[in-house]
């Protein structure tokens, strides 16, 4: 009998221990601006410099959620030949983390493009929303309808973006 009570205290101190575990992991989550497996750099037929300008539509809020090129101003396009480098760095910016909750829900602001072969693209913006800096990473089909989306703020993933900018850019974008 108290073999029986031994096992069934060890048992859910185990389960106990799992559930917990498991729920902490299940509050982290993944967030990078590139990942090198995504798509081949083959496929990757322009990298801007941009300036997506999106003033908030407070009367109409999905207006803000759709992609507009009319509001697109390309500022700088990237050298072909540092393709390969600039992609290796950007998926190195992002990590694991808590979940941040999401800050905004479109683009707007200072950021890059990356554009595919197929017509589908990557936009990714910085800006500043109710006095958070906040970034944008939106993955965007050919007809311009977003696949997915992350709008947080998260400070140190900010400044390694902007950092990148200034090392292959040469506009400013202070």
């Amino acid at each position: 009998m108290k073999s029986t009570k031994i096992f069934f205290l060890f048992s859910t101190l185990c389960l106990s221990f799992l559930l917990i575990a498991c729920g902490i992991f299940a509050l982290e989550r993944q967030y990078f601006l590139y990942d090198l497996h995504d798509r081949e750099i083959s496929e990757i037929v322009q990298i801007s410099l941009v300036n997506y300008i999106n003033p908030v539509n407070e009367e109409n809020q999905s207006d803000n959620e759709q992609y507009d090129v009319e509001k697109l101003i390309i500022l700088e396009t990237l050298n072909s030949e540092v393709y390969e480098d600039f992609l290796s760095e950007l998926s190195d910016i992002g990590g694991i983390a808590g979940t941040f909750p999401e800050m905004i829900n479109s683009p707007n602001g200072m950021g890059i493009l990356i554009s595919y072969q197929d017509g589908g693209f990557i936009l990714i913006t910085v800006s500043n929303e109710n006095d958070d800096d906040c970034i944008f990473w939106g993955s965007y089909s050919s007809n311009a309808t977003i696949e997915n989306f992350f709008g947080i703020s998260w400070q140190e993933m900010i400044d390694d973006f902007e950092a990148l900018i200034v090392k292959y850019f040469d506009t400013n974008i202070d």
